[in-house]
């Protein structure tokens, strides 16, 4: 047991130095739209998306601006990037998702970041990008 709680402390204590240090951000999952992927209470490392950087692929899993509710942020899948710099987005569990199949694709300037890794619940850690 003390093990267990000596885990987790390392391993948040590295997830906050790692945002804090490299641009990054920490979010949780909410939603059930990225299952199995991606499960309600999960959470992630997220690097932002800069001009010059890497750009954005299809297969990312990406936080992006919400087209229809601008204070909301959804997580979903690059399924394609057309000429025009349009993404489609989907979640993985299209039952439980709304995304492009409903709004349409999105610029990819309305992607936030790439998701790079789940720090949290310890059984599911690992490198996701």
């Amino acid at each position: 047991m003390r093990l267990g709680l000596y885990l987790t402390l390392v391993v948040l204590f590295f997830a906050g130095v790692v945002c804090l240090r490299r641009g990054y951000r920490r979010w949780e999952v909410s939603g059930r739209s990225m299952m199995p992927a991606l499960e309600p209470g999960d959470w992630l490392i997220v690097e932002r998306v800069r001009r010059g950087g890497r750009p954005v692929r299809p297969g990312d899993i990406v936080l992006a601006g919400d087209p229809r509710e601008q204070a909301r942020t959804l997580v979903k899948r690059v399924v394609r990037i057309d000429e025009d710099g349009l993404a489609w987005l989907e979640g993985d569990n299209p039952a439980e998702s709304t995304d492009s199949r409903h709004f349409g694709a999105v610029g990819v300037d309305e992607i936030l970041g790439r998701v790079r890794w789940r720090y949290w619940p310890p059984r599911r850690v690992g490198r996701l990008a």
